[in-house]
């Protein structure tokens, strides 16, 4: 599949879901936009683990700034950037692995998967724990 029609369906796919969660209207095209930059990352980097992380933290960073910018929660916005790297499809390969009994296969792409989730929980940590100690300095700093 070709990267234009990839990254058009990551819009469609981060706004739709937007949609689905009730999201408020002004922040579904910038959490499509972060979905888009952040699954361009994922691409370059070659679909692997480091893509995962590498792709989470633009689409972390991209939603703490867009939060403090439209003075929206941060969640709103990644809770829809973050849906098209989900590795939905390594998960379902996963458990139809293991009902066609090919073990091995199931394991590898398992573990992949597994992999992938844990990569993306570890950038969302680090940007929002980033940010925190961030905002923790500047108001230590403001105070008198």
């Amino acid at each position: 599949m070709n990267w234009g029609l990839q990254l058009a369906a990551c819009f469609l796919a981060a706004v739709s879901f937007s949609l689905l969660v009730r999201q408020p209207k002004s922040s579904m095209l910038v959490s499509g936009f972060i979905a888009v930059a952040g699954y361009s990352v994922f691409l370059l980097l070659g679909q692997s683990t480091l893509a995962y992380f590498a792709a989470t933290l633009l689409i972390g960073f991209s939603c703490e700034i867009s939060a403090r910018l439209l003075k929206r929660a941060t969640t709103l916005f990644v809770t829809g950037a973050i849906i098209p790297l989900v590795p939905g499809v390594g998960l379902y390969n996963t458990m139809r692995y293991v009902v066609e009994g090919d073990y091995h296969q199931a394991v590898s792409t398992g573990a992949a998967a597994i992999l992938g989730i844990c990569a993306i929980a570890l950038a969302i940590t680090t940007t929002s724990v980033i940010f925190s100690a961030v905002s923790a300095r500047r108001k230590r700093r403001a105070a008198p």
